[in-house]
């Protein structure tokens, strides 16, 4: 299980950093002259994935840590969560839906499964 969480730190950091170099550098991304304005929410939310995609590098250290791998999951799973529901509820994405909704499950698993894992 210490490995699947591993996965989902690691996969976590690159479908997130794909976001934030898609956001940021194309598109309506901040590179873009024509529609600056539009462009800053798309450059915005990329710079929220990279914190977002940080959470490996903080939690690294202490990822068998009951106490550090709670929290990590309980963000991330809401992140994915409810970025899905965005997607959803905006609609055409069917793929930004399917990838968070999965990694929203899967960090609801790993976080109800959190003690047959973590060290106390």
């Amino acid at each position: 299980m210490k490995h699947l969480f591993t996965t989902y730190l690691v996969l976590n950091l690159v479908l997130e950093s794909i976001a934030a170099v898609t956001l940021i550098g194309a598109g309506l991304g901040f590179f873009t002259i024509a529609g600056f304005e539009s462009g800053m929410w798309s450059t915005n939310y990329g710079f929220a994935a990279i914190a977002i995609a940080s959470a490996l590098f903080w939690v690294w250290p202490h990822r068998a840590k009951r106490d550090v791998v709670g929290p990590v999951l309980g963000i991330l799973l809401a992140f994915h969560a409810l970025v899905s529901f965005s997607f959803a509820i905006q609609g055409g994405q069917t793929p930004s839906i399917v990838v968070h909704a999965v990694m929203a499950l899967l960090g609801v698993f790993l976080y109800a499964r959190r003690s047959a894992w973590c060290e106390d």
